[in-house]
């Protein structure tokens, strides 16, 4: 159900999206003038295509090991639309305009070089394929206030996505916060932390500025220990809140908080803390399991911040640029991959 209830929200999103655009106005007006059967095709090739595009992230989002052989099936099933050559299905995105399948990396703004020096260089973010497509389906979960996680190793960009979202988020649409979990995390803390990013509307009704959605974000959200019971009081406050939007007053048990316009969003690594986390719990959210970047990304990620490095150098230095990452990403992974390097029981970090 969890993955059925996915699939309708992003084909609701792109269905209204394709009614509230502007140029996908125009592009719907321009094919009726055409004709009826041409337009009548036009149409449906539009909704298979939505139809897939919600396939591929409700079904193939959580996957990790069966990526390859989702990606043969889906190629299978697409009628009307069917995907370019090369890449997996999840590089692609459907372009109403097109009438056909385009990749992420098309969608990719330019690195601000600016940041450079104005940023630490470890909160730098440059954005790639995984960042603008994950930008993207958190924008249709926010539309709905519905949950998002993210799973995968140390590494992958979990935090990274969410945090940059939160950056560059509508801030007169929504209020961001987050919490790092850990061991010792209780349902106590956790209410405490949510109480303090809600304001009282009126009676006993609680929540975040009218017109605006809180996006709570929760890092390492498996990290709570299980108590005598096997459950994680957090992670049933979340759910109590998702399911009935209230909280009782830790003073007063009698007295009911109804917590309103609130969405939660979360990461979690699988190589820590609990390895199991209430179903009952995720079944409200949308999961994407996230991999370590391709050589593709990173070689954007790294080419992009040392052409702007290369700016203040002749122009001839600018050939050397992909040739430069490349040697660099080659020496890094042979010392990585040596035996010497590889994690042991003793040293599981490195």
């Amino acid at each position: 159900m969890q993955h059925i209830i996915t699939l309708s929200k992003i084909i609701d999103y792109l269905y209204n999206e394709l009614h509230e655009r502007k140029d996908y106005i125009e592009h719907i007006k321009r094919l009726k003038e055409e004709g009826g059967d041409q337009y009548a095709e036009a149409v449906k090739i539009i909704y298979e295509g939505f139809f897939i595009f919600a396939m591929i992230w409700s079904f193939g989002g959580p996957l990790t090991d069966s990526k390859i052989s989702f990606n043969g099936q889906l190629r299978g099933m697409a009628g009307r639309v069917k995907f370019p050559d090369g890449g997996l299905v999840y590089d692609y995105f459907f372009d109403v305009l097109k009438g056909g399948w385009s990749l992420w990396s098309e969608k990719v703004p330019s690195f601000n070089g600016d940041l450079l020096g104005a940023e630490l260089f470890s909160n730098l973010v440059v954005p790639s394929a995984e960042t603008t497509r994950q930008k993207f389906l958190s924008e249709i979960n926010r539309r709905w206030k519905k949950g998002i996680v993210y799973v995968g190793f140390a590494g992958t960009g979990k935090t990274t996505i969410i945090k940059d979202y939160f950056a560059q988020a509508d801030k007169e649409l929504c209020v961001c916060s987050s919490m790092s979990m850990n061991s010792f995390t209780d349902s106590k803390a956790l209410q405490q932390v949510i109480e303090g990013n809600v304001d009282k509307r009126t009676g006993k009704f609680y929540g975040p500025p009218t017109g605006k959605t809180l996006m709570f974000f929760m890092d390492d959200l498996n990290m709570p220990k299980l108590d005598k019971y096997g459950t994680q009081s957090p992670i049933c406050l979340i759910r109590q809140i998702i399911d009935y939007e209230l909280v009782f007053d830790r003073d007063h048990l009698e007295e009911k908080k109804f917590i309103q316009d609130i969405m939660f969003l979360g990461c979690m690594n699988p190589k820590s803390g609990s390895f199991v986390i209430d179903l009952r719990l995720t079944r409200h959210f949308t999961m994407i399991a996230l991999g370590l970047p391709e050589k593709e990304i990173l070689n954007t990620i790294y080419g992009q911040i040392f052409a702007h490095h290369l700016k203040s150098f002749d122009n001839t230095f600018n050939k050397y640029e992909q040739k430069v990452v490349n040697a660099t990403a080659s020496i890094f992974n042979s010392i990585a991959l040596s035996a010497q390097f590889m994690p042991t029981a003793r040293k599981f970090h490195y």
